[in-house]
């Protein structure tokens, strides 16, 4: 296998951004008989690219299931072309895959591209999938700060919020029609249901605290069960803003994507009960 930081030189960026990859390439063939696809992994507000490699085992599952992993750091962008600052969404969506082609030829077919993130990282994963619906085959929202204009509004009696987002949204703090979930997926659900990528949201149950997690994946929810998506699914269970959500939370968007019954597998390795002797 191979643990890859890569710092590459972004000319719309203007600076050097890293990007972390995974590649399952030298297990055996009987424990990953060939690559079946890419997954793009974002991080949250105040992350970096390498924090899913650090704190969950995606690199595992990955390797359980012939995934390559990139995950690209895009600061506090909320994935965005910033009014203030980098023009994230592009960089994400053309140069970036451009640059990683030329240097590592990763699959490009759509049923081998999936995307997935957390928090502000969930937000970004539906918004780009949705965007690009002819790239990704699946996308996965985990604990989605799902709701930008909600978020502002929680900011008024939060004012550091409110303060985030100004950088990202401008002065105005209007979220245009390509960038809110719920135009996108209206957008989504229009296509022919071979077109939609599968979708997988989950939130946890105590996933309130200041920025409303829940609340935003409720209305979200409510919202998306209305239209004709394909393959879409939200899944809560026990569980706040954290790790250990979010990692069992990928478990359930790669057997999704996949369609292997990975999630069933992982059961039973998380329900064993060891023997003392």
């Amino acid at each position: 296998m191979a643990y890859i930081n890569a710092r590459i030189r972004s000319i719309l960026l203007q600076r050097t951004v890293d990007v972390d990859l995974y590649f399952p390439n030298d297990l055996p063939t009987e424990i990953v008989p060939e690559i079946r696809g890419v997954v793009t992994l974002l991080h949250g507000y105040n992350g970096c690219s390498a924090d899913w490699f650090h704190f969950s085992s995606a690199c595992r599952y990955a390797a359980d299931n012939g995934l390559i992993l990139v995950a690209p750091n895009c600061d506090n962008s909320f994935y965005q072309d910033m009014a203030y600052g980098g023009a994230f969404y592009t960089y994400l969506t053309e140069e970036l895959p451009q640059l990683l082609g030329k240097m590592f030829q990763l699959p490009t077919e759509r049923e081998k591209n999936f995307i997935a993130g957390l928090s502000m990282g969930g937000y970004g994963a539906m918004m780009v999938g949705m965007n690009h619906p002819e790239r990704y085959a699946g996308i996965g929202c985990f604990s989605g700060a799902v709701d930008p204009g909600m978020m502002i509004e929680y900011g008024k009696k939060e004012p550091t919020l409110a303060h985030a987002f100004v950088p990202v949204f401008g002065d105005s703090l209007e979220i245009p029609e390509n960038r809110n979930l719920y135009k996108l997926a209206a957008k989504t659900a229009a296509l022919p249901p071979e077109q939609q990528p599968k979708i997988l949201v989950t939130v946890g149950k105590q996933d309130y605290d200041v920025y409303g997690i829940h609340p935003q994946n409720d209305a979200l929810r409510a919202a998306l069960e209305k239209l004709p998506l394909a393959q879409y699914r939200h899944m809560e269970w026990d569980g706040d803003h954290e790790w250990k959500f979010w990692d069992r939370s990928l478990v359930y968007a790669l057997d999704m994507f996949l369609g292997n019954q990975y999630a069933q597998a992982k059961h039973g390795d998380w329900q064993s009960t060891p023997e003392v002797k």
